[in-house]
Formats: C-alpha cells, structure tokens, sequence
C-alpha cells in the first residue's frame, strides 16, 4: 500500500456497511486473467495477462452485467460522467454534485492478483477523500464460485476497505497513479484469514463521507488495473 498518509484505509465489517447510506456509480470493464477461478466474464485482458478494470466507457443509466451505478439523475452535470481527458477515457466525478457509488462484483483471488493500481488527476477545488476506493473481500473455499456464477448486486462481504483517493501536495491538472498491495492490505486488518481463501469480491467509487466537497470539484480517474 503506497506510505502516502491521506490514502488511509478504514476497514469496516459487513454489518457496518449495511448500515451506511446508499453510494453510487462505477465505470469498469474487466478482463480474464487466465487462471483457474480468478477470471471474469464479460471483461478484456491485456497482453501481460493484467485485469483491466477502468478503460472503457459504458452507459451509466443501463449498465452491464455485474456493474452497479448509483447516482442523482436530476442535476448537471451529473455526479459521475465519461470525458476525454488528455486523450484518455476518464471517469469524472463530481461529488460535490450529489452522493454516488459506481462498483462491479469481482471474483479474484487476492494471491492470484494481489496489485491494485489507477490513475487519477484533480482538479483545483478537489481535496483528499473527495471521493474513495471501495474493496469488498470475502473468506471462501477456492473452488465455491464458478467465473459465470457472479451473481446480482452488491455482494455479501465479510469486509470492505474505503480509502481516500488522492494526496495532498500535488500539481492540479497533472496525472498521478496510485500502487496497492491487496494481499498486504488484507493480512493487516485480517491476520488470521487464510490468505488462499480471501476473494476481491467487489470494486467500486464513491462519493467521500468525511467532508462536503466543493460544488465544482472534480476527480478524473482511469487505467484502474488488477496485476499480478
């Protein structure tokens, strides 16, 4: 996990998750990574065998199977919206807008792919935790799930992560990608899990509950990658 200080991960169980607010959209398109048990439907994978998760734009009202997008739809610009930043396709989220969530279910063993990384750039009234990187894990045998058998929703998670995207001395306007080391991550909050067992079972982008972001913030992220 990157040593920057406001990436702070703040773990909560599954009974505390039920009990926050509703969160909002997510834009993903997730690849197979060829292993037995850890690839996904309806994804694309690079030539390092990589699992994309943020490379392509797809409707946000009617999103594909395993995506879930939540978000007002009666102002604008919209909470969460594709835009050509720097000739990349960038999620833009302006959580100053309204509250969101935008996730997919996964089923990745976090050894099989235990790297987490993305890119993001702020804007000049965006702050740290303006929006946060939600992690759902979940303990199970490894063959219980099928890769067809992803099922509907948010799944059931044993534990979820949130931690603040962004840091605070950097250059607006300017590109900065972010490292995460899953199976690392796990092992601190969870020691005594059997490190074979623990799936990523859900990825997602939600609005921050620290602070009220300014109206005109707005966070682009993109090239949202699971590694090996």
């Amino acid at each position: 996990m990157t040593s920057s200080p406001a990436l702070r991960a703040k773990p909560r169980t599954a009974r505390a998750v039920t009990s926050r607010r509703v969160l909002a959209s997510v834009m993903v398109v997730l690849g197979s990574l060829g292993m037995a048990s850890c690839s996904l439907p309806g994804a694309g994978v690079d030539v390092s065998g990589d699992l994309k998760l943020l490379y392509a734009p797809f409707s946000l009202s009617n999103p594909p199977r395993y995506w879930q997008v939540d978000q007002k739809s009666d102002v604008s610009p919209a909470p969460l919206g594709w835009e050509d930043k720097d000739g990349r396709i960038a999620l833009a989220a302006r959580p100053g807008m309204g509250t969101f969530e935008i996730g997919r279910r996964t089923n990745v063993i976090v050894l099989a792919s235990p790297f987490l990384s993305f890119d993001w750039q702020f804007n000049s009234a965006a702050q740290v935790g303006d929006v946060e990187l939600v992690l759902g894990f979940r303990r199970q045998a490894q063959g219980s799930w099928t890769e067809s058998d992803l099922g509907s929703g948010k799944p059931a998670m044993d534990q979820e992560v949130r931690i603040a995207i962004g840091q605070y001395e950097v250059r607006y306007g300017e590109w900065h990608r972010e490292y995460f080391d899953l199976a690392t991550l796990y092992r601190r909050y969870w020691p005594d899990a059997r490190a074979d067992e623990v799936r990523l079972v859900w990825i997602g982008i939600v609005s921050g509950d620290d602070h009220i972001a300014a109206q005109n913030s707005v966070i682009h992220l993109t090239h949202i990658l699971l590694s090996r």
